[in-house]
């Protein structure tokens, strides 16, 4: 099941151990915007940016053309997406988005 970028900003809060009071301090928003964001509502771009920044995320434009390729690269890199409804550790989340350089690939 494919996550929405909502859901996947609250994993990422959860991931780090952040309440949406924290991550709104970090981030320099209300808390009710972190909530009204992760049920689904609108926020502005400038303030989902800087949540994103926050929680240490990378938003960028992918021609839709384009995005099931990157899907399936991301996916081939990090493994299966966990289950929403239970919240995964932190240390296995945050390992989904660990990529290795370069160097490390050429060694092995």
């Amino acid at each position: 099941m494919k996550l929405g970028l909502h859901e996947n900003i609250r994993a990422r809060r959860l991931a780090l151990g952040l309440s949406q009071v924290e991550a709104a301090h970090r981030s320099g928003i209300q808390q009710r915007q972190v909530s009204l964001f992760e049920r689904g509502g609108d926020v502005t771009l400038s303030t989902l940016l800087k949540l994103a920044k926050a929680l240490d995320v990378e938003l960028f434009p992918v021609p839709r053309e384009d995005a099931i390729k990157v899907e399936s690269l991301l996916k081939a890199k990090r493994g299966p997406a966990p289950s929403v409804s239970a919240p995964a550790s932190s240390t296995a989340l945050l390992d989904r988005y660990q990529v290795k350089d370069d160097e490390e690939q050429s060694n092995g």
